[in-house]
């Protein structure tokens, strides 16, 4: 089910302030004056926030910038982050365009694909965050060592995306078709939301983690 568009976005949002960059553009070479020098990792479609609430709680080491472009359902995801008392994680509600504008070469760790619209139309392909150029685009704000993980139960997104990956002469550094299925891989899983539900229906869960050649 769809989140229903929340009334007084506006005003519910002034409660979250402190968690919200309006200007990520303004933040692009200064992201490490926010995260006080900690990793920086970036999920992009943080949807509700169960993934990112709870990578927070796990790593308080690290840093993470949310982005979401649905602000009702990241009303959501600010809810649980600020219930949980979490101070590592700060939110972008925009949908994330080329990740350039916003951070500066080598300032991210790692960045979270997780179960991304599949945009199923042919003509959409270029629009679909495991698109080559996106990928390519991912690396540049990364730091040599940096990595991304991709998740999704839509085999055919998941098999495209992995030709993606090739054809960006990046290098997969472990791919799964079967996560749960796979006691050692799925040990420090964190399920969204979306992959709760789907897994609980008996659909597979495919991971790829990709870094630099």
């Amino acid at each position: 089910m769809r989140q229903r568009k929340l009334r007084n976005l506006d005003t519910r949002y002034e409660a979250f302030s402190d968690i919200l960059i309006d200007d990520p553009a303004a933040m692009r070479g200064r992201w490490s004056e926010r995260s006080g020098g900690a990793p920086l990792y970036i999920e992009i479609g943080c949807g509700k926030g169960k993934f990112i609430s709870e990578l927070a709680a796990r790593e308080p080491e690290h840093f993470f910038v949310a982005i979401e472009g649905n602000k009702s359902v990241m009303m959501r995801a600010m809810e649980k982050i600020r219930d949980g008392g979490l101070k590592n994680v700060i939110f972008i509600p925009e949908h994330a365009g080329d990740l350039s504008e916003w951070f500066a070469e080598g300032e991210a760790d790692g960045i979270y694909l997780n179960f991304s619209d599949p945009l199923p139309k042919n003509y959409w392909y270029k629009r679909r965050l495991t698109y080559r150029d996106r990928l390519k685009s991912y690396f540049r704000v990364m730091k040599p060592e940096g990595t991304v993980t991709f998740k999704t139960d839509n085999t055919d997104l998941f098999e495209w995306s992995v030709l993606e990956v090739i054809a960006s002469d990046l290098k997969i550094l472990d791919i799964t078709r079967d996560l749960h299925a796979d006691p050692e891989r799925n040990a420090d899983n964190i399920e969204t939301e979306y992959e709760a539900k789907y897994s609980g229906f008996g659909e597979k869960i495919k991971r790829i983690i990709v870094g630099r050649r």
